[in-house]
C-alpha cells in the first residue's frame, strides 16, 4: 500500500444489521463515504484503500456471517460476513447431492 493512497478514517465491524444501518445513515449525514468489505476476500484488492473516495470509513462485515439453508425450497439466506467455504460446508451439511454455483475471477 503506498503512503499517498488514502486510507479510512475509520473500520467499522458491526455486530448486527442494526449497527449497518446506523454507519451508513451516519456516514451519508457526514458527507463520509462508505466501503464495503465482505466474506474476508475482495476482487479489487482495495477493501482499506481508495483512490475516488475521500474521506471514507471501512464496513468490514466479517462478523455477519449467519447461513441458514432450507433444501427443501432450494434457498439459502447467507449474511454478507460469510465466505463461500462457509457456504459450501453448511449446504454440504443439509445434502450431499446439491451444489452452489459461484462466482470466480479470472486474472489476465
Amino acid at each position: 500500500m503506498l503512503p499517498s493512497v488514502p486510507k479510512p478514517e475509520i473500520i467499522f465491524t458491526p455486530l448486527t444489521e442494526f449497527h449497518v444501518q446506523a454507519a451508513v445513515i451516519c456516514a451519508r449525514k457526514l458527507g463520509i463515504h462508505v466501503r464495503l468489505r465482505s466474506g474476508g476476500h475482495d476482487y479489487e484488492v482495495v477493501s482499506y484503500v481508495s483512490e475516488i473516495e475521500s474521506p471514507f470509513i471501512v464496513l468490514d462485515l466479517a462478523r455477519l456471517r449467519s447461513i441458514s439453508v432450507d433444501i427443501r425450497s432450494s434457498s439459502a439466506w447467507v449474511q454478507a460476513g460469510a465466505t463461500i467455504g462457509e457456504v459450501y460446508y453448511r449446504i454440504a451439511e443439509k445434502s450431499k447431492v446439491h451444489g452452489f454455483p459461484a462466482g470466480l475471477i479470472a486474472r489476465l
